[in-house]
């Protein structure tokens, strides 16, 4: 939403200024006075460069998700392991690089610049979060009508101020357990939405179903259009807020709506080459490497190196996906099975390849073919898609793009063990599918690359 890229971009410019201030402090601290237009000046491009590199490190590490800048113990352990990963990196910059590119070798000056960061940066941090979870800057929202997804809306919006949003009212008929939302009010009827806006100071009224059903409903709130309040479906809102879209609460009209092929023609030719360039640079990259990972395979357990299985792709075409083995030789003796976090069947070296995502290095072949993309929907086996589509409505709409070595949905949830996952799953690949896009790609990228690195992959 507007307002939640409009928060994103105030973080962001938040940091730049605060690191640039702190620039300013460090030169005035090191010089004893206001600095030279010269020492500014020799300061100025190494330090912004470095600052690059430190705003990326800390799209990856989620400082800028809203959904968890909280404060709470998880969010500023999450500040101090990426100020550690800045600081190590600006170590090596400073001591390594600068010298040689700028010459300039700021041993105080960075040692007094990383003192006043660790100080201000989670203050500044903890000030933003205390501002924008205080009540005044939170949107009133009035929910009309009730189903599973609009519960689960209400209660991430209540355990998470942080998105914005206040649940003030919920306007359902048959609505009783109100134990269940703390501090909202439950309203029987639509008599008179107007005074409820009014009382309520509604800025925002999410439909959870369609109002066409009750005309009386329709008459009401369009009375209520002069008085500024922006309306949303719950689809949308839900998937605005949430990254998902609500699988059970869209029909057919939804895709005709937001799956428009003939516009995404640039963005797929360009994608085409991006995966082309980014399958080149990663064999190259890894090929010093894959006679040791295949000694190690072999050493771990009997069996091939390489082990390939049969996946659904793109408009349900099949293809031969092949990774690294990460399992026991005959781990599907007795049939398809689900992989799950813990596999027992997964050999020692297995768990780690399949942590790093190293396991799925070969896939680039499969990216090269074109059979496969870097960034979309996770590649299932048709043996699970044969059931899942017929227990999980639209499944077979995440095969409208190119199956992916990661996606929306790999780096949001977790690994897909069972069918209730995989409907979890297919709203991230639907949120995807819908708004696939160079920008979003190259933060799917960045998320896949910290996952890869801390080993928290499955």
């Amino acid at each position: 939403m507007i307002q939640n890229r409009l928060k994103n971009l105030i973080l962001i410019g938040g940091d730049v200024i605060l690191l640039y201030l702190a620039l300013f402090a460090t030169l005035t601290i090191r010089y004893g006075g206001f600095p030279s237009e010269n020492i500014r000046d020799q300061h100025f491009l190494p330090f912004s460069i470095l600052f690059i590199v430190w705003l990326v490190i800390f799209f990856i590490n989620g400082l800028y998700d809203l959904a968890t800048s909280n404060n709470d113990i998880a969010f500023y352990n999450r500040i101090l392991t990426t100020l550690a990963i800045d600081f190590g990196a600006a170590a090596a910059y400073f001591y390594l690089l600068t010298d040689r590119l700028f010459s300039i070798k700021p041993q105080a000056v960075y040692f007094i610049f990383i003192g006043l960061v660790a100080v201000s940066f989670p203050l500044w941090r903890y000030w933003y979060n205390t501002f924008v979870q205080r009540p005044g800057m939170l949107r009133n929202v009035l929910i009309v009508g009730m189903n599973d997804e609009a519960k689960e809306l209400i209660r991430e919006i209540i355990k998470k101020p942080q998105l914005g949003y206040n649940i003030k009212a919920i306007m359902h008929a048959g609505l009783r357990k109100i134990s269940d939302f703390p501090g909202v009010e439950i309203i029987k009827n639509s008599k008179d939405i107007q005074k409820l806006i009014s009382e309520k100071k509604i800025s925002t009224i999410v439909t959870a179903k369609d109002p066409h059903n009750n005309p009386e409903m329709v008459q009401q709130l369009f009375h209520t259009v002069i008085m500024k309040v922006q309306f949303f479906d719950l689809p949308t809102f839900y998937e605005k807020l949430t990254g998902k879209v609500p699988v059970t609460n869209i029909g057919h009209v939804w895709f005709l709506e937001n799956l428009t092929e003939s516009e995404m023609g640039v963005f797929q030719i360009s994608k085409r080459l991006t995966d082309v360039l980014a399958a080149i640079f990663g064999l190259a990259l890894s090929l010093p490497f894959i006679p040791l990972i295949a000694l190690l395979i072999k050493i771990d357990s009997k069996g091939p190196v390489f082990f390939t299985q049969i996946r659904t792709g793109h408009l349900g075409k099949t293809f031969k996906a092949v990774k690294f083995r990460s399992m026991i030789e005959g781990a599907e003796n007795n049939g398809p099975q689900w992989a799950q976090k813990q596999d027992p069947r997964a050999t020692r070296i297995g768990k780690f390849l399949r942590r790093t995502r190293i396991d799925e290095i070969p896939q680039l072949l499969n990216v090269l073919a074109g059979e496969m993309a870097i960034i979309g929907p996770r590649p299932e086996r048709p043996e699970f898609v044969k059931n899942l589509q017929k227990i999980i409505p639209f499944y077979n709409e995440r095969h409208l793009v190119k199956p992916g070595l990661t996606g929306w949905a790999q780096i949001n949830y977790q690994y897909g063990t069972s069918a209730a996952d995989a409907l979890k799953k297919l709203q991230y690949d639907l949120f995807y599918i819908k708004n696939r896009s160079l920008s979003l790609d190259i933060g799917i990228a960045l998320k896949t690359i910290k996952i890869m690195l801390s080993g928290k992959g499955h």
